[in-house]
């Protein structure tokens, strides 16, 4: 017992020693600051993984997103790959049956000229171009209907073999909108330089490449021409220009220099392409022949092109919407638009928004298709059409950035003004540079271009304020006019120029 008080006293006292020393530790103010750092840094430590547990729980949030953005995705890829396969499948089930049976005769006379099929190395290329031009027989065909009679009407009147025709399917497959991958386009698939060349006009409202009728002459005019060039290289084979429509006639000119033959058959030629060109259009004839045949029944045709059509003549003297004129013809643009190919959708530009579709002629004579059940309003058609003679009335038209040019004489070559220039083309400075296109408005005034060549060479000690002056003009209007630069010196603003530099006022 007397053991345990004693344990019991040392016990009180060293639990008593411990409060003291702590009370003395606690009041010391090292102790304190000490003490605080640890609670601060422990709170900070809490703080912070609180602060990093947030973001990995926002981390997680955008990845779920992510995934989430990811299978709607894949769902969108499977809806269209499940729409692709019905697609697939009806066509399949559509598909025109061929008569496997069917045999490529021996021979066959294409262009006056007879095409024996016999050797073997001939006969296995013509099956394999034959096989290819089966798949799309089945459209071909119809749509020959539409623009058959129109190519032998014209044909006919030249010395060009009517089976030529042929070769629009072989470049286009009949379709006035067709654009290959190096720019070739319209049903004769002129590329742009040749079509200019041939008088067809291709710019920001028009593409007369997809003008059936005039594609047509100017095919017309480009097989006559290339016949002529190689009858001086001593070759009248119409089937060898067929080759130059494609591959241009001074590559077949080379060939025949190259390897003395002067027909078809007698020449490799350099380009698997232009050889297989005439080839295509051989097998496509021979499905056309045996269409029934080959096939188990005979296809109906489209209707000739202007058989339930009208044509009417149209003059422009400035670029003009034509809603109101087709109303007044008794049809709706639309209908312009699809009978007529050649015309295109001008997509006008704004600031904000996205393009506005127009249908906008620019200036020229025109012959459009208008649907035949159409009928006009005489008196609205002459109002309308008066209005399309105004030169100066219009609409956005294309001037391309000379050496010398101005904002200036831009602006007063086509009766507008520099801001309205700066505003449709978003520019914000004078600044224009050589090959740029700009947007305007109206026709040019080329008269007015030629009065404004008046200068005034600048003279040591003139300033713009002073010139102006002297000339009884604006300053702003030499600075727009002449381009003119500007830089700031102690917060005002310098236009430079120097003595002997030439202004045009």
């Amino acid at each position: 017992m007397k053991k345990l008080k004693k344990y019991s006293f040392i016990l009180f006292l060293f639990l008593s020693g411990c409060q003291y020393w702590n009370q003395i530790i606690q009041s010391n103010p090292f102790v304190q600051k000490t003490n605080n750092k640890i609670i601060t840094r422990k709170h900070n430590e809490e703080k912070m993984y609180n602060q990093n547990y947030i973001d990995s729980l926002k981390f997680e949030i955008e990845a779920n997103k992510i995934i989430n953005d990811s299978l709607f995705t894949l769902t969108d890829s499977l809806f269209f790959q499940v729409d692709s396969l019905q697609n697939a499948l009806e066509i399949s089930n559509s598909r025109i049956a061929v008569n496997s049976e069917f045999v490529i005769p021996d021979s066959i006379v294409f262009a006056n000229r007879m095409f024996y099929l016999k050797n073997e190395r001939i006969r296995e290329q013509f099956t394999t171009i034959f096989q290819q031009e089966l798949k799309n027989a089945p459209s071909n065909i119809p749509r020959s209907g539409k623009y058959f009679a129109l190519f032998d009407s014209i044909f006919s009147k030249t010395k060009i073999p009517l089976d030529i025709k042929y070769l629009a399917i072989a470049e286009s497959q009949l379709n006035p909108l067709a654009t290959s991958w190096v720019g070739a386009s319209g049903i004769w698939q002129f590329m742009s330089k040749t079509g200019k060349g041939y008088g067809l006009k291709i710019n920001s409202f028009i593409d007369e490449r997809r003008n059936v009728l005039k594609s047509t002459n100017a095919a017309v005019k480009y097989l006559q021409n290339a016949h002529n060039y190689l009858l001086t290289k001593g070759s009248e084979d119409w089937l060898l220009t067929m080759c130059a429509y494609n591959a241009g006639p001074g590559s077949i000119a080379k060939v025949i220099k190259a390897q003395g033959g002067k027909d078809f058959f007698d020449i490799i030629l350099r380009v698997d392409e232009t050889n297989k060109y005439v080839w295509r259009s051989v097998a496509i004839k021979m499905i056309f022949e045996n269409e029934k045949e080959i096939f188990g029944k005979e296809f109906s045709r489209e209707l000739p092109l202007f058989t339930n059509t009208r044509t009417v003549n149209l003059t422009l003297k400035g670029h003009y919407k034509i809603d109101d004129w087709a109303q007044s013809q008794g049809t709706v643009v639309r209908k312009v638009w699809e009978l007529n190919p050649w015309i295109k959708i001008y997509k006008r530009k704004r600031k904000k928004y996205s393009p506005i579709n127009d249908i906008v002629l620019p200036p020229g004579n025109y012959s459009i298709i208008l649907p035949k059940t159409s009928i006009g309003n005489k008196s609205e058609i002459v109002r309308i059409e008066k209005k399309f003679q105004k030169k100066n009335s219009g609409y956005f038209t294309q001037h391309i950035v000379k050496r010398g040019d101005t904002l200036y004489d831009i602006a007063k070559k086509y009766k507008t003004t520099v801001s309205k220039i700066k505003n449709i083309n978003h520019l914000r400075s004078n600044t224009i540079r050589v090959g740029q296109k700009l947007k305007l408005y109206g026709q040019p005034n080329y008269k007015s271009v030629k009065k404004s060549s008046k200068t005034y060479t600048v003279k040591k000690g003139d300033s713009i304020g002073v010139i102006a002056q002297k000339l009884g003009i604006k300053s702003s209007q030499l600075v727009a006019k002449n381009n003119l630069k500007s830089k700031k010196n102690n917060g005002r603003k310098i236009i430079i120029i120097y003595p002997g530099q030439k202004l045009y006022y």
